[in-house]
């Protein structure tokens, strides 16, 4: 009976997934891959400080496999520094930090940082995220997360609206997981959609952000629907696509 596999947890998403030397043409085959845990453990370790032990205290696995997924990170980095190759950041046995636990001191988890603004009907503040066709509430709710041009963000405390670029939208592959990652650092803890990947729904839920589907094709709609209590908390999502649309 083989072994159960250990699952390392992760607190985010990196904001990045593919990186392209300059001067050279993108080709997915020549890409070096590094799974998600193992850019969690060089995040930690290279860029936030920690000791290998530490790392394995947050990843929730033992110190010598932080060790082995460190050693294969760093010699993958080697590797596309010194040929020149793209990199890719995907896959590996990891989930996402669900932001239970009674803190977060590595710095990643956007729920804690955030301080674990609570959604319930009757807060005092909300920061709602809608994807949207055009800069204007007169406009609709765009179909697609992933490719949507403009965020619209609602906050109900100041009662101001800004809208922002997605920067995912011209992505050539993983849009709606780093449309979602976008939608998370902007501060939101609300996602009005009329659809959602199952990877973008993971990041945006371990982030505390809940998901509600739209009703109609109408952004101002929406929002008055989803304030009076009438929009249903999303619980279908799809397995994503892949490449533009």
């Amino acid at each position: 009976m083989p072994r159960p596999k250990k699952w390392r947890k992760v607190c985010r998403m990196p904001r990045a997934t593919e990186f392209v030397p300059i001067g050279t043409e993108y080709c997915s085959e020549d890409a070096v891959v590094m799974t998600v845990d193992e850019y969690e453990a060089i995040r930690l370790i290279e860029h936030e400080g920690f000791t290998q032990e530490e790392c394995a205290g947050y990843m929730k696995i033992a110190r010598t496999t932080v060790q082995q997924i460190h050693n294969s990170a760093r010699k993958k980095l080697s590797v596309l520094l010194v040929e020149g190759k793209p990199l890719l950041i995907n896959g590996g046995e990891y989930r996402l930090c669900d932001g239970n636990e009674p803190y977060c001191g590595c710095g990643g988890c956007h729920r804690h940082r955030r301080g674990q603004m609570s959604t319930e009907k009757g807060d005092t503040f909300m920061k709602i995220a809608i994807p949207v066709d055009e800069k204007i509430l007169e406009t609709s709710v765009c179909a697609s997360l992933g490719r949507a041009p403009y965020f619209l963000l609602r906050d109900t405390e100041s009662g101001k609206d800004e809208f922002i670029v997605n920067t995912a939208a011209d992505a050539q592959g993983g849009a709606g997981l780093k449309a979602a990652q976008l939608i998370v650092d902007s501060g939101a803890n609300v996602m009005l959609t009329v659809r959602c990947g199952r990877n973008a729904a993971d990041v945006l839920k371990a982030a505390g952000v809940k998901i509600y589907k739209t009703e109609s094709t109408g952004v101002k709609e929406n929002l008055a629907a989803f304030q009076e209590g009438k929009l249903a908390e999303m619980t279908q999502f799809h397995a994503g696509f892949h490449g533009r649309r």
